[in-house]
């Protein structure tokens, strides 16, 4: 616990927590970055679930970049976030139950990136069972990350 105190008294976690304008940013970036993120990985796997057939994955596949790079400012803006309070956030169920989510959407994000650009192009306008069972799961553990994130701050 140390290390977390550590972390929770340095300048830059003081800056967030205090300043007119650490945690108002960091808040505001966690939300973009999470709606970017969130937005793209549950665009494509309703895709693949076969909604939207209009669309073709190729179009689709585009914005993996764009997701992940929302991820980054999630990551960069949670980080500074969890300095804040970082021994009561590790002690806390929905704070650890949110990264477990996480990082269940960052596994099954990168296993559908994976499968549509190596794959899709084979599928027709219909991705095979067991990518779809992927894509629900997705957005099943985007939708928890969310949830359990929210929880954070009345749990």
């Amino acid at each position: 616990m140390g290390a977390l105190i550590s972390i929770e008294q340095s300048a830059f976690a003081e800056w967030v927590r205090v300043s007119a304008i650490g945690y108002p940013l960091m808040i505001t970036s966690h939300a973009i970055g999470m709606a970017v993120m969130v937005g793209l990985a549950f665009a494509v796997s309703v895709r693949v679930i076969g909604l939207w057939r209009d669309i073709s994955y190729s179009a689709l596949n585009r914005f993996w970049g764009l997701a992940w790079a929302g991820f980054g400012i999630n990551f960069l803006s949670g980080a500074a976030l969890f300095t804040t309070r970082a021994t009561s956030y590790v002690e806390g169920v929905p704070f650890l139950v949110k990264l477990a989510f996480i990082f269940a959407g960052v596994v099954t994000a990168a296993l559908l990136q994976g499968a549509v650009t190596r794959d899709a192009p084979g599928w027709g306008n219909s991705a095979p069972p067991k990518i779809k069972v992927l894509a629900l799961l997705s957005i099943a553990s985007w939708a928890s990350a969310v949830i359990a994130g929210r929880l954070i701050a009345y749990v």
